[in-house]
């Protein structure tokens, strides 16, 4: 017996090609599925999705997209999807991880307080510039470094999709990141880590955006192996004192300031809805099916 795989089409094109072959290469199935929003809402729908690929009772892997996740996590697979959305709250790892953080010193408010706690958000942080992000790992908005002038704007613009007042988000300072890597970790084993954002050159400012914010450009963005001794080390650390699922990815940033260089947790992931930027596919595929293998085989012992 061996896993088997789903791999949602058009998702993370840099590595869809790279990851069939592989899976198909270890001797594993890997199928291809098209996601048609809202079309698989309904339980009896989506069983019948299922069914075209795989048995209830396979061993299954999805990869792809938050929204297919979320449903296939309905199914009857085992283990189906590696995405525990509670645990990659920033409430879940914050407070295990602690200095280990990027953004170890924040706070916390929901969305309908921005406005009226701006003046005192800018104070505890002794800045013009505060990095705000949503406590959830759905990604209501996109995390940004707000400037005082710009602040108004630019939580009118996080709020655009319709974000709820008790919305959780997080406050912090902003802190001068060098590089960022993405790792993933099955059974709290570092497998493979990849750079995926080097903002060691000089950064560029989309045309006409008004905040200030770490914006994704060429320039910044990279595809390779990490090759940094303490970026491992880091991600290393933070698995060891977390382990919010079987399989998941630890994002982890350098900063190099006046003050000296260091590395931290920028964020924890699901594994299942997570682009691979350049990790080593061939690790990662025989690392993760073999963790759900195991997974399978206790289930169907019960």
């Amino acid at each position: 017996m061996k896993p088997s795989w789903l791999i949602e089409k058009d998702v993370f094109e840099d590595n869809h090609d790279k990851l069939i072959e592989e899976v198909r290469r270890q001797g594993m199935i890997a199928k291809i599925v098209d996601y048609i929003p809202f079309k698989y809402d309904d339980l009896k729908e989506l069983y019948k999705m299922c069914d075209k690929f795989y048995n209830s009772d396979d061993c299954v892997i999805f990869y792809g997209s938050l929204n297919l996740g979320r449903k296939i996590r309905k199914t009857p697979w085992v283990p189906g999807v590696y995405l525990n959305e509670r645990a990659f709250e920033c409430t879940s790892y914050y407070p295990v991880l602690g200095n280990k953080l990027i953004h170890h010193n924040y706070t916390m408010l929901p969305y309908g307080d921005l406005f009226r706690m701006k003046d005192k958000l800018y104070e505890n942080f002794h800045s013009n510039k505060i990095f705000l992000r949503p406590n959830s790992g759905n990604k209501q908005f996109t995390g940004m470094v707000i400037d005082i002038d710009d602040y108004e704007e630019c939580v009118r613009l996080a709020g655009f999709y319709d974000v709820e007042p008790d919305l959780l988000v997080v406050a912090s300072p902003v802190y001068p990141l060098d590089k960022e890597w993405r790792f993933v970790v099955v059974n709290q084993e570092v497998i493979s880590g990849s750079l995926y954002r080097d903002w060691s050159k000089p950064e560029k400012l989309a045309p006409g955006c008004v905040t200030r914010d770490y914006i994704l450009m060429n320039s910044h963005s990279k595809s390779e192996e990490c090759d940094d001794g303490m970026a491992w080390m880091a991600a290393r650390q933070a698995a060891l004192l977390y382990n919010p699922d079987v399989c998941y990815t630890i994002d982890i940033a350098k900063i190099d300031s006046p003050m000296g260089v260091s590395y931290g947790v920028l964020e924890v992931g699901c594994f299942s809805c997570a682009g691979m930027y350049g990790n080593n596919i061939e690790d990662v595929v025989k690392a993760v099916s073999a963790a759900a293998l195991k997974e399978w085989e206790e289930y169907r012992k019960e």
